[in-house]
């Protein structure tokens, strides 16, 4: 599943311990807290990483950054929502975190590092511009979602 750059590579890693993390969070008995928790960390995660990906993508004038960053919106809304959902009735958990949004999750990471991702491997591989870009990126460049 490597992308060919070790810093988006181990944002990857850090994503899938978000959703194993979640999911392990939904089997506990008081897991109200730890399932809010999460999500928030995910999002967070995932922005932080998002954010970090396509500061490389620009470095390396990849040509589909546009449809890349859409994708990503598109997965914060979603966790965003979800977010909401679970502040509105927390009670409600096994329509907002079950077996299914755990599975979407894992399906959604899966596809977009080994389709989407993927696709930009021959751009940023062995860039200089894209390592730098990467080592030197900050949390605080970060596109927060309030």
């Amino acid at each position: 599943m490597s992308v060919g750059l070790a810093e988006l590579d181990d944002d990857h890693k850090q994503l899938i311990r978000f959703i194993n993390q979640l999911g392990a969070d939904y089997l506990e008995k008081d897991r109200r807290a730890a399932i809010r928790q999460s999500l928030v960390a995910l999002r967070r995660y995932a922005e932080f990483h998002f954010a970090r990906e396509e500061n490389v993508m620009m470095a390396c004038a990849y040509p589909h950054l546009e449809e890349h960053q859409g994708e990503h919106r598109d997965f914060v809304q979603r966790i965003q929502e979800l977010t909401r959902q679970f502040d509105a009735d927390p009670e409600d958990m096994a329509m907002i975190v079950n077996k299914d949004l755990l599975e979407f999750l894992r399906d959604w990471l899966n596809h977009h590092i080994l389709i989407e991702d993927m696709a930009y491997r021959p751009t940023i591989e062995n860039n200089p511009a894209a390592k730098d870009d990467a080592k030197g990126f900050q949390s605080t460049q970060v596109w927060w979602s309030g």
